[in-house]
């Protein structure tokens, strides 16, 4: 006859019957660092937020492309003058425009 053991382990295959308690450990081993953060709880520090200075900077550079404009403006029609610094001042107005627009577009 077979002691009980033996007979238990011959009616069962090798992944049934193993202890469960490793089972938790594997699974562990593998979880993500931020699933164990978010298990720990409130355990890091809260920081605020940097403050925000874009629309400073948007400011900014609207200022700069109005200046420009303005000194374009002055170089084009008053020194240079007639049709030629009408052209001129048209082409370093779209210019400007373009520039100002991208850099504002940028900034985020």
């Amino acid at each position: 006859m077979m002691p009980q053991r033996e007979a238990s382990e011959a009616g069962q295959s090798s992944s049934y019957g193993g202890y469960g308690g490793e089972q938790i450990d594997n699974q562990q081993q593998f979880e993500s660092s931020y699933q164990r953060q978010s298990m720990g709880g409130a355990a890091g520090k809260l920081y605020p937020s940097a403050p925000d200075n874009h629309n400073v900077l948007r400011l900014i550079a609207f200022g700069m492309s109005l200046l420009t404009l303005i000194v374009m403006a002055v170089i084009c029609l008053i020194i240079v003058g007639g049709s030629g610094g009408w052209i001129s001042f048209c082409a370093a107005s779209l210019a400007i425009f373009i520039i100002a627009v991208v850099a504002i577009d940028k900034i985020k």
